[in-house]
């Protein structure tokens, strides 16, 4: 167990992707309050996408920003607000046409907290017990390839930039024949980090012996915290993307700045811009994950990180010039104690 410890803590302290968020943000922060001053205000950021509760920054609907799409491009989304009996929701996904498994997630939370993969009646049940918040019940989409696309537009121009696409990985390991599950994971760096939760979640499964050369995915949810990788998938941009993605920014209104997480079948359908889900729509709080790569120092990563915060700052100024207002402090307030009951799930 001590191994086990001292390997934990090596690999957090080397691998800055498993730092604590506020540590990588604190220059950041440094620098929105710079921005806030040249701005005149905290809450600048809230003109950048006027549409989105506090520009999408937290507490923003994630079912009110899917509403906005054709349903070409998302899976079946439906919003439930806690205390709803389990037979009448699943009345409710049966008539439209969700069958287990299914993907139920808040509303409002971020980062993967509270997602979870629901295969049958018992668990929902149980979850139902515990769900203090609104939620939303998606048709889960098992594409094998899952990526979030950046994209911003400056007020006035009618092309976007796509600065960041990354990759996400899921965590797998393989099955040699005589090692349990848990021994699989202990060997594989990334499945150690992710340890805590998967035998929290996977209980006697845990030390069940998979066959040789079977591939076991451990997580179905493509979160970095929850121990999938993120990989920089910059070099996968071309040409094509720029006018799809543009035609799906059109039906979102006053959308200027966010990450489409998606999931299509394959690599190669994603790259002809075919058979496209899009899972979340995320604005201001949208990182450009690619920075997330293994590969990528942290110096690099933060640059990028004050970088997209002038770009958020640009877009909020030429907003201002167009008559956009800011919201309000109370309506910060709101949202904010709204946000936290979400994520503290």
């Amino acid at each position: 167990m001590l191994s086990i410890t001292i390997r934990r803590f090596w690999i957090k302290l080397t691998r800055w992707e498993y730092w604590p968020t506020w540590i990588v943000y604190f220059p950041v922060f440094v620098y929105y309050l710079y921005l806030s001053l040249k701005s005149g205000s905290l809450l600048f950021f809230t003109r950048v996408n006027p549409e989105m509760e506090m520009g999408g920054l937290f507490g923003a609907s994630k079912y009110r920003q899917l509403e906005h799409l054709s349903d070409d491009f998302k899976p079946i989304t439906l919003l439930f607000q806690p205390g709803i009996a389990s037979q009448d929701l699943l009345d409710k996904l049966n008539r439209a046409g969700i069958k287990y498994p299914f993907i139920l997630k808040p509303d409002l939370a971020e980062r993967g907290r509270g997602v979870h993969l629901v295969e049958d009646e018992s668990y929902l049940k149980n979850l139902l017990t515990k769900v203090s918040y609104p939620f939303i019940v998606q048709e889960y989409i098992q594409g094998e390839f899952e990526a979030g696309v950046f994209v911003y537009k400056i007020p006035g121009n009618t092309k976007i930039e796509i600065p960041s696409l990354v990759i996400k990985e899921f965590l797998t390991v393989q099955g040699d024949g005589r090692s349990s599950l848990r021994e699989l994971m202990l060997k594989k760096d990334r499945a150690l980090m992710a340890l805590p939760k998967l035998s929290k979640r996977l209980g006697s499964k845990m030390f069940e012996i998979p066959p040789d050369n079977e591939e076991i995915h451990l997580e179905p949810i493509g979160n970095h915290n929850r121990g999938t990788k993120f990989r920089d998938g910059r070099h996968l941009i071309h040409p094509g993307m720029y006018d799809f993605y543009a035609g799906i920014v059109r039906q979102l209104p006053d959308f200027f700045y966010g990450r489409f997480d998606l999931r299509a079948n394959s690599q190669h359908v994603f790259l002809q811009n075919r058979n496209i889900k899009i899972l979340e729509v995320n604005g201001v709080n949208a990182e450009p994950a690619h920075i997330y790569d293994p590969g990528t120092s942290l110096m690099s990563g933060i640059v990028t990180l004050l970088k997209h915060w002038n770009i958020i700052y640009n877009i909020a100024r030429a907003n201002q010039s167009n008559g956009y207002p800011l919201q309000t402090y109370k309506e910060a307030l709101q949202h904010y104690w709204q946000w936290r009951k979400a994520v503290r799930i």
